[in-house]
C-alpha cells in the first residue's frame, strides 16, 4: 500500500473511533509517555498541539508544566520548516497554519535542544520507527537536525510490520502506544 493510501486509511480509522475508546486509549498513551525514562529525565518537551482527531497532547502539555518542565510547541513556516517556541500555558496558543494551535508569543525560540525530547505526530508507524505523518515533511526536516529523543504517539493497532519510507524520512526512536512502549 502506498503512503497516500495508508494516510487515507488511518485518517478514516481514527475518525471512526468512538469517543470512549479514543479517550481510554489516549489516557493510556499519555500515562505510558509520562512514565518513560526519556520523559522523566528531560528538561524540555517539544510537542505538537493535537487537533480533535489526533491523540490528545494537551494532557501531556499540562503534565509537563506540573512536572516543572519547559514546554515548546512548533510554528510551521512558509517553507514547511518548524521552529519551536516556549509557552508557559496552554492559553498562550492561537489557531495558525492548517488550523493547528501555535504560540501567540514568538519571542522565546528554542535554540538549545540539550536534554529535550520531541513528541512527533503520526498516523501510523512500523516497529522500526518509520512513521507516516500528514505528508508535508515538516517534522522530517526538523528531525534531520535534531539529536534528542524522537517519540511518536500512535494507537497500538496503527503499528504495522513495515511502512514504506523514503530517503528524507526520519525514523523515530520510541513508539508510545496504548498497548506498549517500544524503543526502535
Amino acid at each position: 500500500m502506498t503512503k497516500h493510501q495508508l494516510r487515507a486509511q488511518f485518517l478514516d480509522k481514527r475518525r471512526a473511533m468512538t469517543k470512549d475508546k479514543k479517550r481510554e486509549a489516549e489516557l493510556e498513551i499519555q500515562s505510558r509517555l509520562l512514565m518513560t525514562e526519556e520523559y522523566r529525565n528531560s528538561d524540555t518537551v517539544l510537542i505538537y498541539v493535537s487537533t480533535d482527531s489526533e491523540i490528545d497532547t494537551k494532557g501531556i502539555i499540562n503534565a509537563a508544566f506540573a512536572n516543572k518542565k519547559r514546554v515548546a510547541v512548533p510554528v510551521t513556516n512558509d517553507d514547511y520548516s518548524l521552529d519551536f517556541y516556549y509557552i508557559n500555558s496552554i492559553n498562550e496558543l492561537k489557531s495558525g497554519r492548517f488550523g493547528i494551535l501555535e504560540p501567540i508569543n514568538r519571542e522565546e525560540k528554542v535554540t538549545d535542544f540539550e536534554n529535550s525530547i520531541c513528541v512527533v505526530p503520526a498516523l501510523c508507524c512500523d516497529l522500526s520507527g518509520n512513521r507516516i505523518g500528514y505528508g508535508k515533511g515538516c517534522y522530517d526536516r526538523f528531525l534531520a537536525q535534531y539529536s534528542g529523543e524522537k517519540i511518536c504517539l500512535v494507537y497500538g493497532d496503527n503499528v504495522l510490520p513495515l511502512v514504506e519510507c523514503e530517503e528524507t524520512d526520519i525514523a523515530i526512536d520510541i513508539i508510545v502506544s496504548d498497548l506498549f512502549v517500544k524503543r526502535t
